[in-house]
């Protein structure tokens, strides 16, 4: 599975044969299978439960965006996991020390690609070296003095997160679009998302996709760092269907350069076998050069 669609504009979606199509005054049809994330960004659009169905039986991901364009739902495939309670024993049977040695790791390697974020974004790299720091759970919080100290150079002195404004904006859009695949390969997998390796939020249903994000993020913030002079007001389509089409740039895994979204799959794959036997490392991606994609 490779697409990510957007519908942009009032349409009446469907599924025939396999295939999704999309008629907003032109036909459109793409095979369900090639279809990895489906993206409803209109209000006035509809989709019909037998092609829901369809989409999930898939694997596919179908987030559903507000007034504003940004995220706001999503639809995930929990029926693709046929033992999921012995998943959720696994998830709840972890040893405290464990956890917060595998928090220390993604932890540092959030650092490190911060860091090469902020080298290939042509500013100084000085968050790397804070990786060394981080103890086990990150007891010190050198997460929160690292993003501190790296969303000030990579935006400037007077950027403030979750302000009101469009680098703000573009940032949780990348990042909505990040957690949905998470959550979707999560479920998947027959994993509870809301059981978490460091959060534990009681009104969160995604704290275990809020884990594995964080390597991840560095990935939407080079992207936005190239588009800081852009005028305030709603993210154009152009920008969003690149947010998008994040999921398929390239990042590390190994030595190995594979798409985003299938690195999220390999680290959710590694992480239920670390819950299984938690001796085998889980791989954690390194931040690369964007090669981004853009879908229809």
């Amino acid at each position: 599975m490779y697409q990510h669609l957007m519908i942009d504009s009032r349409a009446k979606i469907y599924q025939r044969n396999f295939q999704l199509y999309v008629d907003n005054g032109e036909i459109h049809h793409f095979p369900i299978e090639d279809i990895d994330t489906l993206m409803i960004a209109n209000r006035e659009s509809s989709i019909t439960v037998s092609c829901l169905d369809a989409l999930t039986a898939n694997g596919s991901s179908v987030l559903i965006c507000g007034a504003n364009y940004m995220p706001e739902g999503i639809l995930l495939p929990f029926g693709a996991y046929s033992r999921r309670l012995r998943m959720i024993k696994y998830q709840m049977g972890q040893a405290k020390p464990a956890m917060k040695q595998l928090w220390k790791r993604i932890v540092q390697r959030k650092i490190e690609n911060q860091g090469r974020c902020l080298y290939l974004a042509g500013k100084k790299d000085n968050v790397s070296v804070l990786a060394g720091n981080v103890q086990s759970g990150d007891k010190g919080n050198v997460e929160a003095a690292a993003a501190a100290r790296y969303f000030k150079t990579l935006f400037g002195e007077n950027f403030v997160r979750h302000e009101m404004n469009i680098i703000n904006s573009m940032l949780d859009y990348g990042y909505a679009v990040l957690r949905s695949s998470i959550a979707r390969y999560l479920a998947g997998y027959g994993f509870e998302p809301c059981l978490g390796i460091h959060h534990h939020s009681e009104t969160n249903a995604f704290n275990l996709a809020d884990d594995l994000i964080e390597p991840f993020r560095p990935v939407v913030d080079l992207y936005v760092s190239r588009h800081t002079g852009m005028p305030e007001g709603e993210l154009p389509k152009d920008i969003r269907q690149d947010l998008i089409g994040l999921l398929s740039t390239k990042i590390l895994l190994g030595k190995e350069c594979v798409r985003v979204n299938n690195a999220v799959e390999s680290v959710v794959q590694g992480l239920a076998r670390w819950y299984q036997d938690n001796g085998k490392l889980v791989e954690l991606p390194q931040l690369l050069p964007l090669n981004c994609h853009t879908y229809e």
